[in-house]
Parts: structure tokens; C-alpha cells; sequence
């Protein structure tokens, strides 16, 4: 019998959902945190290189492009392997990427970039196989949530903690203290291992695993679209967290700790909007109708923020980037859970990883694009319309796979329970 508490998919062995869950979300904070350290100390990072600041949007770029190559296989490595020892793997990568990103070299940076791509690419296709298994079907979309949850908390310990910890010790010191915590989580994991990771099949092979999950999301025009306008979504929350700080102190002047604090708050309502977004799309039984009105809302204020300039009263400043972190930093949970919902059970773990491999070129695209329009034209501020074009796209996206959901279940809008 499942519980809210405690769940399982095989007879007589109980999952613990609170374990579960807390183990899922520091696992995606920490990969989190990793990708993002770099950008949130942008311009310290950049004086050390030698290199102009606006460099950040192609190191994350390239963090994306491993991240997309390892969720092709994420799915399959999850099948062979076990979802478990699939998220230690991933703390491993992520431990040895900031250790190598810490050498005050470019070469450093760039192998460091790789391994820590390839570590956050492995993440949701464990998590999400864990836990469409594990929690209850009512509750998914909060659920998946919670566990997304971790990006902006993520976000608010670079920002947070990262500058001032950076002023303080050096930015190096922030990637060490990120590596450590991943080593520690990496052996706490053991714990449980292998009952979550009994239904793994090491005969597993890769390649056709990997497979599975790029036929299905071909043959089924809803993941495709939906897969589509995460493209879109993830670029634009990539563009808003990579280059909020840059932004803050190259063109609005703020301290490097100030902006910091405003990136973490950013985050802060991330956190909110994946936990808010996640309740609403339960209620009303519809994630595709809150992706669809959360991209109406990122075209809008989107927009609003190609008119801030220093004049600006700072509080409209601050919240003009936080609304636009309630929506576009909020919308994943209710994606993933999306994804999982439409998915084979038996393929989660594969069409997840497909799935975020279009994500991720959202995040690859999106921040390079962004740099090249801002060396175009001048500002990041300028370049905001960008985002107000991918918004527009990606909900345009998102109420076609919502009006062929709704045509698919008969049900007006309500998807299966």
C-alpha cells in the first residue's frame, strides 16, 4: 500500500519519501551550486583569468554542452546502474569538476567546466526515476517540485555564501567547500543504496537504452513539443542567473556582495515558484496550463526589464528580477513531472534524459546567444529581448502540447490522476 510517508514499488520493502526527498533535492542543490559558483563570481573569476566578463555566458555554455552528452546516456546509466549509484557517480563528477575548475588557469577552468556538465546531466534522470516509483500519483507535480527545489537553492549558495566566503578566502575556496560536501553526500548515500537500486539491470546496454528514449519522445508529438518549450524556459533561466550579477555591478553599480544577495533572493523565489507552481498544477490537474500562464507571465516582465536603468528605484529593480525568478527559474518541477506523467514507467529514466538533453541546449543556446547580442549591442540590460522572444515561443509550445493534452484525455484540461 502506498503512503505519503513511506512507499514502495516492490512487496515488503518501504521507501522513506522524507529521505527520498531530502536526498534528491541537496543532490540537484549541489550540482547546482557547482554549475553556478563560477557565474556568480563572474567578474573576481575573470580578473584572475585575465579574461573580459562576459565570458561566463560561454563557460556555461560549455558546462551545458557535457550536461546534454550525459543525459543522452543518463537514462541508461540509470537502468544499469541503479538511480542511487547513479546520483553518487554524479557527486563524484561534481567534487572532481570543482577541484580542477579551482586552478587559477584557463585549462583548469575548462576540464573543471566538463566534469561538472557531465555530473548535472545525470541528476535528473535518477531523481525522476526515484520518484515517479516512489511518490504518490496525487501528488507528483508537487513532489518533483520539491526535489527542483534544489536549482535555486543551488543558487542562493553561490550567492549567498559564495561572495562573501570569495571576498573573504577567494573564489577558489568557494569551488573547495562545494567539492567537499559532494564527497560527503557521495558516502551518506550508501545508506539505502542497494534497495533503491534493486531494480537495476546491469545487462543494461547504453547505447539501446539511450535509444529508447529518443524514439519515444519522436513518436509522441506532446513530449516533443513539451521537450521544445523547455528549450526555450531553460535558456531563459540560465541568461536571468548567469548573468544577473555582471549585470548588477557593470551597469547598475552594486557591490559584488550586494549582487550576490540579490542573485540568492532571485533564487529564493525560484524555490518559492517551484513549490507554488507545483501545488497549483495539483490542484487544478493541469501542469501544461501552469507551464502556458508562467510563459505569458516570463514574456512580460521580461520585457518590463528592458526599460530598468540606474534611475530605477533599487526595491523595483529587486523585483522586477525576482518576479522573473518566481517564473522563470519556477517552471521545472512541473516540466519533469510533465515528462514522467507521459512517459512508458519503464522508460522515465531514458525519456527524462533525452528530454534534458533538449533542455540543456536551451541552456547551451540561450547564454551564448545572450553574450553575442550583448557584444552586439552594448548592455545586458539591452539584450533582455532575447528572453522576450524565447518566451513567447516556449508558450506558444506549451499551450499546443495543453490543447492536444486536453483533446488526448477528453477530460477539459485534467490530466490522469
Amino acid at each position: 500500500m502506498t503512503t505519503d510517508a513511506s512507499v514502495s514499488d516492490r512487496p515488503g520493502e518501504a521507501v522513506s519519501l522524507p529521505w527520498l526527498l531530502a536526498e534528491t533535492t541537496i543532490i540537484q542543490a549541489l550540482g547546482t551550486a557547482a554549475v553556478l559558483t563560477v557565474p556568480a563570481l563572474a567578474p573576481a573569476v575573470a580578473l584572475t583569468l585575465g579574461v573580459p566578463s562576459s565570458f561566463v555566458g560561454y563557460q556555461v555554455g560549455l558546462v551545458y554542452l557535457a550536461a546534454m552528452l550525459s543525459s543522452l546516456v543518463g537514462g541508461a546509466v540509470v537502468s544499469r546502474w541503479g538511480p542511487c549509484r547513479t546520483g553518487q557517480t554524479a557527486m563524484a563528477l561534481t567534487a572532481a569538476g570543482c577541484l580542477l575548475a579551482s586552478i587559477p588557469q584557463l585549462a583548469g577552468m575548462i576540464a573543471g567546466s566538463l566534469a561538472i556538465g557531465l555530473s548535472y546531466g545525470l541528476i535528473n534522470p535518477s531523481a525522476s526515476d526515484l520518484l515517479q516509483r516512489h511518490s504518490p500519483a496525487h501528488r507528483r507535480n508537487l513532489f518533483f517540485s520539491i526535489k527542483q527545489t534544489g536549482v535555486p537553492i543551488g543558487g542562493i549558495m553561490a550567492g549567498l555564501i559564495g561572495a562573501p566566503m570569495a571576498v573573504a578566502f577567494g573564489w577558489g575556496a568557494v569551488l573547495w567547500a562545494v567539492a567537499a560536501t559532494c564527497i560527503v553526500l557521495m558516502l551518506a548515500l550508501e545508506r539505502g543504496r542497494a534497495r533503491l537500486d534493486a531494480h537495476a539491470n546491469p545487462a543494461t546496454r547504453l547505447l539501446r537504452s539511450a535509444g529508447l528514449g529518443l524514439t519515444t519522445i519522436r513518436s509522441d508529438r506532446s513530449l516533443l513539443m513539451l521537450a521544445a518549450a523547455s528549450f526555450c524556459f531553460s535558456a531563459i533561466q540560465l541568461c536571468l542567473v548567469a548573468f544577473l550579477v555582471v549585470l548588477l555591478v557593470e551597469e547598475l553599480q552594486m557591490g559584488l556582495v550586494e549582487a550576490g544577495m540579490v542573485l540568492a533572493a532571485v533564487q529564493v523565489m525560484g524555490a518559492v515558484g517551484r513549490l507554488l507552481w507545483g501545488h497549483v498544477a495539483d490542484r487544478i490537474h493541469s501542469g501544461l496550463a501552469v507551464l502556458t500562464g508562467l510563459a505569458a507571465l516570463m514574456a512580460v516582465v521580461s520585457t518590463t526589464i528592458l526599460f530598468v536603468s540606474p534611475q530605477w528605484p533599487l526595491a523595483a529593480v529587486i523585483a522586477a528580477f525576482m518576479l522573473l525568478g518566481l517564473t522563470g527559474v519556477g517552471w521545472n518541477g512541473v516540466y519533469l513531472s510533465e515528462v514522467a506523467r507521459l512517459s512508458p514507467l519503464r522508460a522515465v529514466g531514458s525519456v527524462t534524459g533525452t528530454a534534458m538533453f533538449v533542455t540543456f541546449a536551451g541552456v547551451l543556446v540561450g547564454p551564448t546567444l545572450f553574450s553575442s547580442v550583448h557584444n552586439h549591442v552594448g548592455s545586458y540590460i539591452g539584450s533582455y529581448g532575447v528572453l522576450t522572444g524565447l518566451a513567447v515561443i516556449g508558450g506558444c509550445l506549451a499551450a499546443a502540447t495543453w490543447r492536444r493534452d486536453r483533446r488526448k484525455t477528453g477530460a477539459a484540461g485534467r490530466s490522469p490522476a
